[in-house]
């Protein structure tokens, strides 16, 4: 093989990998866009905060909802208001925050579990399977 053929086929395989590499991680920025559950083992729970408003007898809405600064949920619960994009989780757990937003479920959803079982009182479920609930296409 003559030397200007090695430059074209090393040029086109460099094209070609470069596409495929580039295209690879678009379809995963569409797919998970802030790559907060990546790699997963189990699959995602599905959160049905309506489920916790009616079972969560005498808890306030700011005992998840919170806006801190210096220590302090400076949130006003009188500003949560269903709909609203900026009073979700992801809104501001992502990945550029100490608690992203897998973290921070972790940590808000299994801590009041954990609360509230150690407190002898009714409480979701407490193990990975039981939230993480594996299927047959899952």
């Amino acid at each position: 093989m003559n030397f200007n053929l090695k430059k074209i086929v090393c040029l086109t395989l460099f094209v070609v990998l470069g596409t495929v590499f580039i295209s690879l991680t678009i379809l995963n920025a569409k797919i998970d866009p802030n790559n907060e559950f990546a790699p997963h083992r189990r699959p995602p729970v599905m959160f049905l905060e309506n489920y916790h408003d009616q079972h969560m007898e005498n808890q306030d809405c700011l005992e998840c909802h919170h806006k801190y600064e210096t220590g302090k949920n400076i949130l006003d619960a009188g500003d949560l208001e269903e709909g609203d994009l900026e009073i979700l989780c992801a809104s501001c757990h992502n990945n550029k925050v100490k608690y992203n937003l897998q973290r921070a479920y972790h940590r808000q959803c299994m801590g009041c579990h954990d609360r509230l079982s150690a407190a002898n009182m009714k409480t979701g479920p407490i193990l990975c399977g039981e939230c993480h609930i594996k299927t047959k296409t899952g």
